[in-house]
């Protein structure tokens, strides 16, 4: 296999393949368990009724196998489309950034440029060590797309063996006559191969699943978010109840302690109780008749992390991610910050974003607190933007992959902010292929990239806003090595309004840093227009 025959290869074929298989065995299914129903209401000792007995077994032994087959291939069919879409997604890449700089891409994969084509780049003010860094970055682009599509080729003829031998394991075990409890998937499946194996089980399996493992399913990306609703719904409770417990029990053994790493402690537990009775006031504002899902909870780590959308993102036409910056977190730094705060923030954008998008479509406007981001000095690391970018990579997956294997494909923008462009820059560059239509970045100290070629994002689709920067000096203020360059400089952005409402009179570096989510501004209009699909042209 060689750079050559992975720009051959489509997903759709096989993203294809995996819907007939999912609504064949769901046809299959419903025919196996109403024979299994006629099955059972079958009596006497007859030979006529011992005869319908083992035909009827018969043919429902034959549906149950060709179901298991289904599930199977549908699986594995959602294995391949996923990786597929990931190879793309580097060769896409490096083949962009490629054409940028001239450079050379052979059959077996290796990145070259010549000494003339650099001595025209440095004559057109490009530093050598840029034209350095491009070559190296599209080599590793096609090295992580063809180890990815050996990977890939491995692991499906693997799985395809097992299937033609039978010792293939869904995680489903459909049986009709024996009901068998599904198992949940495997550690590390991705989120198409989730999708997949969630669409296949039936509608009571579902429920039992979401009553059985609601932690697990209410974070599991591939499953529709109207059951991880649900699931995250049932935990909520539990956990307030436990955040609050513990709190009190270390309060209980520390009371008279003067150590620093005491309050540091108490500080987090402290901050847990508060993030989870802000998700829950966030939950109460559908009373204002907008119902609100909870996408994501997850106590796993020392904060509590979630998303919330406003709408519903399994049947949206379009959803917008907003990415959060430097001091938000669920519980919120006290003034600012906290994802009640930003549920107006999202009611403004999805407001904007309705009226764009036009009579009859749907939007869904998502918070997204699903990473730590930075809340002091450690803003001046992207450690935790790299962090929380493989996080919201897999986030955008698993909305993607949730939709593919539900009601179809949906309009993703990725509307993100200050610290949060950063992460969600980063994040561009590692979801699979199709995954973000839009990325639109405001109040950005870094792009995340060096190139607009790094990003997976089809080409014009990047956006930036920039207030004026006497007012919002955190724009480009990340050095380029470790922030990537900022955006509203960079080649190949679409730039959107700065206007974000009359400048105060009092001059601070940051005064109109938050601005972009200003009610009725144009930058706010602007960006809306994005995630509604319409962006002014």
């Amino acid at each position: 296999m060689n750079w050559t025959d992975i720009q051959q290869w489509e997903s759709a074929p096989l993203q294809k393949h995996a819907t007939e298989c999912e609504n064949k065995q769901r046809l299959l299914q419903a025919a196996g368990d109403g024979l299994a129903e006629r099955l059972g209401s079958l009596v006497g000792s007859s030979q006529t009724v011992k005869a319908a007995k083992v035909a009827l077994h018969k043919r429902i032994m034959a549906i149950e196998k060709e179901v298991n087959f289904l599930i199977s291939s549908a699986e594995i069919a959602s294995e391949g489309a996923q990786g597929i879409n990931e190879v793309r997604a580097n060769a896409d890449d490096a083949k962009q950034l490629a054409q940028s700089w001239n450079m050379t891409i052979d059959s077996s994969g290796n990145v070259s440029i010549d000494a003339a084509q650099v001595k025209r780049l440095k004559k057109a003010g490009k530093n050598i060590l840029d034209v350095k860094y491009m070559v190296d970055t599209a080599q590793e682009r096609v090295n992580a797309a063809l180890k990815r599509a050996r990977e890939l080729v491995d692991s499906l003829s693997q799985k395809m063996s097992a299937l033609d031998a039978g010792t293939y394991d869904n995680n489903v075990h459909y049986s009709a006559m024996n009901k068998v409890r599904p198992s949940l998937p495997p550690a590390g499946a991705s989120a198409q191969e989730v999708a997949s194996w969630w669409n296949s089980l039936s509608d009571k399996d579902k429920q039992w699943m979401i009553e059985q493992h609601p932690d697990v399913i209410g974070n599991l990306e591939g499953v529709d978010y109207t059951s991880r609703n649900q699931a995250n719904r049932i935990m909520l409770p539990r956990l307030k109840k436990q955040a609050k417990e513990e709190l009190d029990a270390y309060i209980a053994e520390h009371r008279f302690s003067n150590d620093p790493h005491v309050a540091l402690e108490l500080k987090r537990l402290t901050g847990r109780v508060k993030a989870l009775d802000e998700i829950d006031e966030t939950l109460k504002m559908e009373s204002d008749g907008v119902p609100r899902y909870l996408m994501q909870l997850d106590p796993s780590g020392p904060n509590i992390l979630a998303a919330v959308s406003q709408n519903n993102p399994d049947e949206a036409d379009h959803i917008g991610v907003i990415v959060p910056g430097m001091t938000t977190s669920v519980a919120g730094n006290g003034k600012d910050g906290s994802i009640l705060d930003y549920d107006v923030h999202a009611t403004v954008m999805r407001e904007s974003a309705e009226e764009a998008a036009g009579r009859g479509q749907k939007v869904a406007m998502v918070e997204f607190f699903g990473y730590d981001a930075p809340q002091g000095a450690d803003v001046i690391s992207t450690s935790k933007a790299h962090k929380g970018a493989d996080r919201l990579a897999g986030f955008l997956n698993g909305i993607d992959a949730a939709r593919e294997h539900g009601k179809g494909d949906a309009h993703i923008t990725v509307a993100s902010h200050s610290y949060g462009s950063t992460t969600a820059g980063i994040a561009a560059t590692q979801v699979g292929d199709g995954v973000i239509d839009d990325l639109v970045q405001f109040g950005s100290p870094g792009s995340g990239v060096q190139d607009v070629g790094e990003f997976h994002v089809p080409e014009g689709h990047l956006y930036v806003s920039a207030a004026p920067y006497f007012h919002d000096m955190v724009q480009g203020v990340g050095p380029d090595d470790w922030f990537g360059k900022n955006p509203d400089t960079m080649d190949g952005y679409k730039h959107l309004s700065g206007d974000v409402g009359p400048a105060p009179s009092s001059y601070r570096p940051w005064d109109q840093h938050s601005g972009y989510f200003q009610k009725d501004t144009q930058a706010n209009r602007e960006i809306g227009s994005v995630i509604g699909g319409n962006p002014p042209s």
